[in-house]
């Protein structure tokens, strides 16, 4: 029926175009006709009316010939003028009296040019022509025509072309419908076999003996058909397994959660989602490489499988649905308990399978040491939807991976709060970065051996708008979790340059050294980023001191000293920061292009009290005295701890028995007193 009715469409689209084009082109010729006809009835009738114009026969012009040609159908109105325009005889509505001066513009042009004019004033023609007496210009004729006596109507070629139209319509449209009904069978079939396989009922055969392209179509189908079921069942597990692990994957694991949970409510039952994150697994891909990365996870899935297995084993009839492991993705992974005594065995299984992945593995060769960390919901308790209870279940993870991992830890109302408050935070801090909340305390360096300021250490701090000034401690953790330690470090470097430089134009030349963040150290651009904070800033490279931690100095040494030394080369400087705190190599530290240790306040302030620690210091100092290096002491806060340092040959000392981390003002003012004594002394 569509098929017909756009054939009727068509018909009566084309029929109305070929009339409009006819009726234009009929237009175009009624116009042409009309302009001919006007001006050669108007020649006519001035050869005619010459020798009564000549002659002055005004009565015969007038009673005769005027009387006559204004008689005529095809003409509403004529007058004759003389050579100057006065009009001489008239018949018809003329705007003007005999003897009137004409003021007609196509007369005065006929008569001016000695040619005949032609205009089309709305329906009517005009025409203008001079009139000739023995080769001598006498005067001028001036008609008016109307359109309508002197072309045919374009009415009747559309009213013709209308109902030829509508003959072929009511001919032709039965006769499109039996064969497009005839010829559309076989799609009719086609659609209906789409439709049945779309509902999943794969096993029929379209019969389509047509010779055309229809049946290589229906027989296509067939041979679809045919495939898809095994093509079915492939999507099926594309879209439910991990490729990897050949457990269930996210989706899979999702739709069993909403089901059993939804079970467990009505029967008024128990059950747990345990949620797994290996720890160490992205540290133990880089080394090995992405396929030993896979293998890795495929033995960490067969341990999964095999300690739920035994778990649902020992359960006896209480497991009557197994338990489910499946893969999130990346190192993650979770087990479904459809079914619990109580909460404690959903703490007992997850101990087991911390204990099962605890064992090493071996893969090509070598022993893999890995260690996991387990959150546990429980449902309904904790939640009754896939996404609740995955998220409850992250966020005891997480608080595992906090405390250090390798345990386990049911869900608490308060982790939502924390990570509630922790967000907040972390949206505040992007506030913080956007709107220039954080300033640079400066904390000074003063030498070991007459007390004066040597340097200092640049310090971040947070103005925040309602908690007031907020050290690091309370906001670089959620800037290292959301990505911004890294913008955070860059800002306070270019600041420090350019404070440094001022502290320059006023004439104290002192040293500023920049913590620097493994995440900011790490990334491609950090030399660049460094050069760019110079140069722009003004401050001379051996002005500036870079500090790395320890663990970020070890955990690449071929790639840190790549990444300093052209900066050495320019004059920066670069520190340890709290030496003696991590695992570092000795054959490394030889070879390492590094200029000062600063030994961690943690042994400065025990050193007193604990004998370890003061050999721990001494053998810093003496390992930086045969490597020719600078050593900064952190945290001194007692006379004390300053003479114990000065006798075992620390080069600066750094705390609060100095001064505490101060504005840039402030450390002005400092070095200027500071600079007033030395003069005095």
């Amino acid at each position: 029926m569509k098929f017909t009715l756009l054939c009727g469409v068509i018909l009566v689209a084309a029929t109305t175009a070929i009339m409009a084009v006819e009726y234009q082109l009929k237009s175009q010729d009624n116009n042409s006709a009309g302009l001919v006809h006007a001006e050669l009835i108007t020649e006519l009738f001035t050869s005619t009316a010459a020798n009564a114009i000549a002659v002055s026969d005004i009565e015969g012009l007038t009673n005769r010939l005027l009387a006559d040609f204004g008689a005529r159908p095809d003409v509403s109105s004529v007058y004759v003028a003389d050579v100057n325009g006065r009009v001489l005889a008239l018949n018809g509505e003329v705007p003007y009296s005999v003897g009137d001066r004409a003021a007609d513009h196509l007369v005065q042009s006929a008569i001016g040019a000695v040619d005949t004019r032609v205009e089309r004033v709305g329906d009517t023609i005009r025409v203008a022509e001079p009139v000739f007496y023995n080769g001598r210009l006498i005067g001028a004729v001036a008609a008016t025509v109307p359109m309508s006596a002197v072309v045919t109507p374009a009415i009747d070629i559309i009213i013709r072309q209308v109902l030829i139209a509508a003959a072929a319509l009511i001919v032709f449209l039965p006769l499109v419908a039996l064969i497009v009904r005839k010829a559309l069978g076989p799609v009719r079939r086609l659609t209906e076999a789409a439709r049945l396989a779309s509902s999943r009922k794969l096993d029929l055969r379209i019969e389509v003996h047509t010779g055309d392209e229809l049946e290589v179509l229906a027989n296509a189908f067939n041979r679809m058909f045919a495939r898809l079921d095994a093509s079915v069942k492939r999507v099926h597990r594309l879209a439910y397994v991990d490729m990897i692990t050949e457990l269930p994957n996210r989706e899979r694991f999702r739709k069993e959660v909403e089901r059993v949970a939804r079970e467990a409510s009505e029967a008024g039952e128990e059950g747990a989602i345990l949620f797994l994150d290996l720890d160490r697994f992205k540290r133990v891909n880089n080394s090995l490489g992405i396929g030993e990365g896979d293998r890795l996870l495929e033995a960490v899935g067969r341990r999964l499988r095999e300690a739920v297995r035994g778990w649902d084993l020992s359960q006896g009839d209480l497991t009557k649905e197994p338990s489910m492991v499946a893969r999130l993705g990346g190192d993650e992974f979770t087990v479904l308990l459809p079914r619990l005594r109580d909460s404690a065995d959903a703490a007992r299984l997850a101990r087991r399978i911390v204990d099962s992945v605890r064992r090493p593995f071996e893969i090509s060769g070598h022993q893999v040491f890995l260690v996991i960390s387990a959150g546990i919901a429980c449902f309904p308790r904790d939640g009754s939807d896939p996404e609740t209870l995955l998220r409850h279940a992250d966020l005891a993870m997480a608080s595992v991976k906090r405390a250090g991992g390798n345990a386990c830890e049911f869900f608490e109302t308060s982790m939502n709060q924390s990570a509630f408050e922790r967000l907040v935070l972390e949206n505040e801090l992007r506030e913080a970065v956007r709107d220039d909340q954080l300033v640079v305390f400066y904390q000074p360096k003063v030498s070991m051996v007459d007390g004066s300021i040597a340097g200092s250490e640049a310090l971040v701090r947070w103005r925040h708008p309602t908690a007031g000034l907020l050290s690091p401690g309370a906001f670089i953790q959620a800037a290292e979790e959301c990505g911004l330690i890294g913008e955070i470090g860059d800002w306070v470097l270019r600041r420090a340059c350019h404070e440094a430089q001022q502290l320059r134009e006023r004439g104290f030349d002192l040293p500023v050294a920049v913590n620097v963040s493994a995440m900011q150290f790490e990334s491609e651009g950090f030399s660049q980023t460094v050069l760019e904070a110079l140069q722009d800033s003004g401050l001379p490279p051996e002005l500036l001191e870079l500090e790395l931690t320890e663990s970020t100095a070890m955990r690449e040494p071929e790639r840190v000293i790549e990444q300093i030394e052209p900066l050495r080369r320019l004059g920066v400087t670069f520190a340890i920061d709290d030496f003696g705190t991590g695992h570092s190599s000795l054959s490394y530290l030889t070879r390492m292009p590094f200029d000062v240790f600063k030994i961690d306040q943690s042994f400065v302030r025990d050193m007193s009290q604990d004998e370890h620690a003061r050999i721990v210091v001494e053998t810093i100092l003496a390992m930086a005295k045969s490597l020719k290096l600078k050593t900064v002491a952190e945290g001194v806060e007692t006379h004390d701890q300053h003479q114990a340092l000065r006798a075992l040959g620390a080069t600066l000392a750094q705390g609060y028995l100095f001064g505490r981390p101060m504005p840039f003002a402030e450390l002005v003012s400092f070095a200027s007193a500071d600079g007033q004594d030395s003069v005095a002394g």
